[in-house]
């Protein structure tokens, strides 16, 4: 997977600018606010068309214009695609070598890419719906078409619950939600099950390579609502027999409440270490290993699964990890055969890498090769 050259037009702070980034390592160096996570947002965009950061269409758009324009060249696999993403107040449009994308699912997986930025490394300190994200994204990029599935869910969720705060009595549009709600969500927790299934021998192996193997790393599904918690993957039949019975159980409560109690929009992401759980017991230090490990074993896991690598976004964790975890995080970055990184940082001294790389100073919304 290669970005052979991107194309921005009033996109946040960015005027226009193009880059044709080196195949291996790129660093944008700069001071705060100049518009170096706005690059990595563009990438992001042009392979997920949502932001990895609180937005609107209209924060997208430089103030003063009336649209955005991103483009990128992609190798993937020897075969080029132009993707363009057209950004205004009232939406997007994709377009796929200059033909509209009609069905995102038909879009979805052509850019695969992984982002590590200082949010994630509290990912483990947070609420459940950051650890969810994590979960969901790594799905979304070795599975595409779960990007879909996860909004039939969230669709069905939302007119459920408006069904709920309105306090409505109309039995038969409720037996049709809940229907689609057990439907889509043994959907999700399926999907989710098999990917930690997958996912957490790499991250085992993973950590100790950070730590020692004196220590073991886990990550376990946890089912609140049902009381559960999940270390093998579950069949179809079982997790909906599940999501009825929740559905049965607090059906006075959600009345109560006025929204929907039971589902995988509840559900956490469990991580322990040498069967201490994390969020309680881990210090700072372990924390940030932790996640470190988790980002690294994404990576791993989508390598495995593609047979090439992702491309990956840096945004200034340099600054978020110690010494020691830094310099474990370039190791590893130099030791991979192949692999297009984009590194931000406000001094180009933090990066320690020499060979195969291209800088970029950043400012206002400018990148010049320095």
């Amino acid at each position: 997977m290669l970005l052979q050259a991107i194309r921005l037009r009033n996109f946040r702070n960015i005027v226009e600018a193009f880059v044709e980034p080196h195949p291996r390592f790129n660093v944008l160096w700069g001071a705060n606010g100049q518009g170096k996570t706005n690059f990595l947002e563009a990438v992001y965009l042009l392979s997920a068309v949502k932001s990895f950061r609180a937005q609107t269409n209209a924060t997208l758009v430089r103030f003063g214009a009336d649209e955005a324009m991103l483009e990128a060249h992609i190798d993937r696999g020897g075969w080029e695609r132009i993707v363009r993403l057209d950004i205004n107040e009232r939406g997007k449009k994709v377009f796929l070598n200059n033909n509209a994308v009609r069905s995102l699912s038909d879009f979805f997986g052509t850019v695969n890419v992984v982002v590590f930025g200082p949010e994630d490394i509290q990912i483990l300190k947070g609420s459940p719906s950051e650890r969810r994200r994590f979960v969901d994204r790594a799905i979304f990029n070795s599975q595409p078409g779960y990007a879909v599935e996860a909004d039939n869910y969230e669709e069905i969720l939302r007119q459920r619950n408006a069904l709920l705060k309105a306090r409505s009595t109309d039995r038969v549009l409720f037996e049709t939600y809940d229907e689609q709600l057990v439907q889509y969500g043994a959907d999700i927790m399926r999907r989710r099950l098999e990917f930690l299934a997958e996912f957490r021998p790499i991250l085992r192996s993973t950590f100790q390579s950070i730590f020692d193997e004196s220590f073991e790393a886990d990550a376990t599904y946890d089912a609140k609502w049902a009381e559960h918690v999940f270390t093998e993957p579950s069949s179809r039949e079982t997790l909906e027999g599940m999501l009825v019975d929740g559905l049965r159980r607090t059906r006075d409560e959600e009345r109560d409440r006025g929204f929907t109690c039971i589902g995988p929009h509840r559900d956490d992401l469990a991580t322990s270490m040498n069967g201490r759980d994390v969020k309680s017991y881990a210090s700072q230090g372990q924390h940030r290993a932790f996640v470190l490990a988790m980002k690294i074993a994404e990576i791993r896991y989508l390598e495995e699964r593609f047979h090439f690598a992702p491309i990956l976004l840096l945004d200034d964790v340099s600054s978020e990890l110690d010494q020691q975890r830094n310099r474990y995080l370039f190791d590893f970055l130099r030791a991979r055969a192949e692999g297009q990184v984009f590194i931000t940082t406000t001094h180009r001294d933090y990066i320690p890498l020499d060979e195969d790389v291209r800088s970029y100073h950043v400012a206002k919304g400018e990148f010049l090769d320095a």
